[in-house]
């Protein structure tokens, strides 16, 4: 196919004008074509020029950028469209992703993560918050607690009048969801798959201070002190740190079964305090990572934040890496021997997409094979 005629038919295509059915027909075509020739050419050339790569992750940095990331987008496909126009490939084999099409061979689909998450009050009930409608959920001593029309948990406290209540709230996901929450103090927290935050339903006034596990990432929200010549504070707590930030948006990944424990900022100023004491204060684009130690290393944001905005982002990942963050949002295990755990991988897909087209980006490669048995992936030579 002309390559000018499938970039308009692309490109109407993402902009979500209607395609004739010729139109859509020829559109496949160019899919079909595309996806032959990548994986024809990465038979013959296992490996990328360096400087082809730098283009690759340029492309896909100004992607990743031009989205929004106040909320969670798993959406129709013209994101994938979107990306095949910005020259987004996986290297990883190479494999292109297109819109619609996945390879299961007959098995079962097994589909990608959702809005789900519970909620458990200070009083113990909890409330599943993927299925509770819309409006006031929950009422503790002078705070509302409400579902607002777009899914966000919101918290409304009624006037001031004497000492508020103590009273301590978590919203969880499990493996295979993610939520978004608005904090009492208008701060946003969004958790990943298999994640908690704990906080007060209303926080104090010169302290602010919630516990997490697992993956969130924070939109704080500047508030003043009594008096408005300070901020009020906010304390993380997480896996064997504290973070303390006045105003801004990090993210922190704190999973058990994570060798380290990565703290990325990416505007304002966070100070991270370990366990043992030592503290650094990191600055927009560096990332603290706790292991016996703490240090601080340039940090790669399009790769850290690509869940918010609904992506997996491999750079160097090894195999067993992919796999722990796929069977978070998927909801399965994996079995591999060690060898094959430690390939590695480059490239981007939606998180969007069914689990086949994760297993056919890893079987491109031609370096393994998967087989689903159940919610197990068994990935072998």
């Amino acid at each position: 196919m002309d390559n000018e005629i499938f970039k308009k038919l692309l490109q109407k295509h993402v902009d979500g004008r209607a395609l004739s059915p010729e139109e859509e027909v020829l559109l496949q075509q160019g899919y079909d074509e595309l996806l032959e020739e990548e994986l024809t050419a990465t038979e013959k050339e296992e490996a990328l020029s360096a400087e082809t790569g730098r283009e690759l992750r340029r492309r896909i940095d100004h992607l990743i950028a031009s989205r929004q990331t106040k909320r969670f987008r798993l959406k129709d496909f013209r994101r994938i469209a979107a990306a095949l126009l910005a020259g987004i490939i996986l290297l990883a084999g190479t494999y292109w992703l297109r819109p619609g099409k996945t390879r299961n061979n007959g098995r079962h689909e097994i589909l990608p993560g959702n809005n789900i998450a519970s909620l458990t009050l200070s009083d113990g009930s909890v409330i599943a918050l993927d299925s509770v409608q819309n409006g006031t959920i929950a009422l503790q001593g002078g705070v509302r607690i409400e579902k607002d029309t777009s899914g966000n948990i919101r918290y409304h406290a009624e006037a001031r009048t004497g000492v508020m209540p103590v009273a301590t709230n978590t919203i969880a996901t499990p493996r295979g969801g993610q939520y978004r929450i608005i904090l009492p103090d208008g701060s946003v927290a969004m958790l990943n798959a298999g994640s908690s935050l704990s906080y007060p339903v209303c926080f104090a006034e010169k302290e602010r201070r919630v516990k997490m596990t697992g993956e969130v990432y924070f939109e704080i929200r500047q508030q003043k002190m009594p008096g408005g010549k300070e901020n009020v504070p906010f304390f993380v707590e997480s896996a064997g740190q504290e973070v303390q930030v006045l105003g801004t948006h990090f993210n922190i990944n704190a999973y058990s079964d994570e060798p380290a424990v990565k703290t990325t900022l990416v505007e304002g100023s966070v100070k991270v305090r370990s366990a043992c004491g030592r503290s650094v204060l990191l600055k927009p684009g560096q990332q603290a990572v706790l292991t016996k130690q703490l240090i601080v290393q340039p940090a790669d944001i399009t790769q850290q934040l690509a869940w918010v905005s609904g992506d997996f982002v491999f750079r160097g990942e090894t195999l067993e890496s992919v796999l722990r963050q796929v069977g978070r949002w998927y909801d399965v295990s994996a079995e591999y021997p060690p060898h094959i755990g430690q390939l590695r991988f480059n490239g981007m897909i939606s998180r969007s997409q069914p689990l086949s087209a994760i297993i056919g980006m890893i079987q491109s490669t031609k370096k393994a094979s998967v087989t689903i048995k159940e919610r197990r992936l068994i990935v072998t030579d």
